[in-house]
């Protein structure tokens, strides 16, 4: 008699089920599930269109980049034409870029024929400028604008 006791405490009653009960999901736990969905979705479109600036502002400073070393072959300055003078264009390929090339003499008097030269590729992204630059030192004691001003 103890163990039918025991067996009778330590068993679960059987569920009832009433009849359509348990048929379906609730409109609120379809409506909380498409909130959940609808955050998961917005998220991921925020950071996709985040992704993809950065993509596309990547690919415009490797043009650029590629651009600036074209200029050295496009437009070369010997190291006898060095002056001060500022220079400009614009690429026929990629549309939307343009260059300007400034070479300056640094310190006359101390070191004579010490340039500067910088070069600048500029484009327009997302409706503000952007640009890449170079700056490059070169020492051309023998460029006719020193030469001439020693004579």
């Amino acid at each position: 008699q103890d163990r039918t006791i025991y067996d009778a405490y330590m068993k679960k009653p059987p569920l009832i089920k009433k009849k359509g009960a348990c048929r379906g999901l609730t409109l609120v736990e379809v409506l909380l599930a498409l909130v959940i969905l609808s955050i998961g979705v917005s998220s991921m479109m925020i950071a996709m269109g985040q992704a993809l600036s950065v993509v596309r502002t990547a690919r415009n400073r490797e043009i650029a980049q590629n651009l600036l070393r074209r200029i050295d072959l496009d437009f070369p300055i010997e190291k006898i034409d060095y002056e001060e003078r500022i220079e400009s264009g614009e690429f026929d390929d990629p549309e939307g870029y343009y260059w300007t090339r400034e070479i300056l003499i640094i310190d006359e008097e101390e070191r004579p024929g010490l340039f500067l030269t910088r070069t600048r590729v500029e484009w327009i992204e997302r409706g503000r400028d952007a640009f890449e630059e170079m700056q490059l030192y070169t020492y051309a004691p023998e460029a006719e604008s020193i030469t001439s001003e020693v004579r």
